[in-house]
């Protein structure tokens, strides 16, 4: 018996309709009456359904129809390939991911990067206190300036897109370069850290003005100790 004759004796014996036979297997009318008449082939997993739905045994259902068993067999031989493809595909797209993820973090990082850059250019740097602008350090040589970047550890720095506004700022650097102060319309104008050393801000008028907040860890008596 053909495997669509299976299906048709099966239903008509249930006394079930085209319609109601294809509403258990959440499938169209017209596709059962292509599988009663050898058009088209359920496939495996619903096979299965109808085996275990009526108590018929696959091998009765698939006996004498050689053209179902042969297609099933060539399915099931393709079933690797296909997981290759899918796998590869995964692969691909988590790649992907992950290049525009390091790209995004790269690019949002501009800022910082720029910080570092003006930070390593400076002849001198001055820290004052930000509310009465006291002149509370002074760095104006390589080694301290090369210290105060330690201390600062950009690196480290983890992006924030507010500080609460009950932190208050403590600090604020000043950048010189060569004989005199920077050029507030070119490079960072100012470098503000709060509460103990737990954040920074800082603005800067190039390129495109941008002021940008982060999470530290700065050893404020460190950086203030001459």
């Amino acid at each position: 018996m053909q495997l669509g004759q299976a299906i048709a004796q099966i239903r008509k014996e249930r006394g079930l309709t085209q319609e109601a036979f294809a509403k258990m297997y959440n499938v169209t009318r017209q596709t059962v009456s292509n599988w009663e008449n050898e058009k088209s082939y359920p496939d495996l997993s619903t096979l299965v359904k109808i085996s275990d739905e009526f108590n018929v045994s696959l091998d009765i259902l698939l006996k004498g129809d050689f053209r179902m068993v042969k297609d099933i067999d060539k399915k099931i031989k393709k079933q690797p390939f296909y997981i290759g493809i899918i796998i590869g595909l995964v692969i691909i797209v988590v790649a992907l991911f992950s290049f525009i993820y390091a790209n995004d973090k790269r690019l949002s990082d501009t800022t910082k990067d720029y910080a570092d850059l003006m930070l390593n250019s400076a002849v001198s740097i001055e820290i004052h206190d930000s509310q009465s602008d006291k002149l509370i350090a002074k760095y104006g040589d390589k080694s301290s300036i090369d210290k105060v970047n330690a201390i600062l550890d950009i690196e480290n720095w983890e992006k924030v897109e507010n500080i609460d506004k009950n932190i208050n700022p403590i600090y604020t650097l000043e950048l010189y370069y060569d004989t005199t102060k920077q050029d507030a319309n070119d490079d960072i104008k100012e470098i503000t850290i709060y509460s103990n050393g737990e954040y920074v801000s800082f603005f800067t008028t190039s390129p495109g003005g941008v002021k940008q907040n982060y999470k530290t860890n700065i050893d404020i008596a460190e950086l203030i100790d001459k």
